[in-house]
């Protein structure tokens, strides 16, 4: 899919803080002289905050069978098909930005 992002800051976000504190493996890659070093390493996460940025699909269509981060579902929602099956403050933090068509 060719898409083009419309300007250089996001729209909306979605903060959220976790009800515990969450461990993640993190790794990174440190490409030194002629060889790649990864490093792995624990964080702890209080929350995460979701930033939107606005989009226009110029060509083609989502195809999540090469996802590299292993998707399977993908679906075209209107704003009203939405706020069933987001939660309530989620649907609160996101529905202003959508369009009513």
């Amino acid at each position: 899919m060719n898409t083009w992002v419309v300007g250089n800051h996001p729209v909306a976000y979605y903060d959220y803080t976790y009800r515990k504190p969450q461990i993640r493996d993190l790794t990174y890659h440190q490409p030194p002289e002629g060889q790649v070093l990864t490093n792995t390493f624990k964080q702890e996460e209080l929350g995460e905050k979701v930033f939107f940025m606005k989009a226009r699909i110029m060509a083609g269509q989502a195809d999540v069978s090469k996802s590299i981060y292993g998707h399977q579902a993908f679906q075209w929602l209107t704003k009203s098909e939405i706020q069933p099956l987001v939660t309530n403050k989620y649907w609160s933090s996101v529905r202003h930005m959508l369009t009513e068509r």
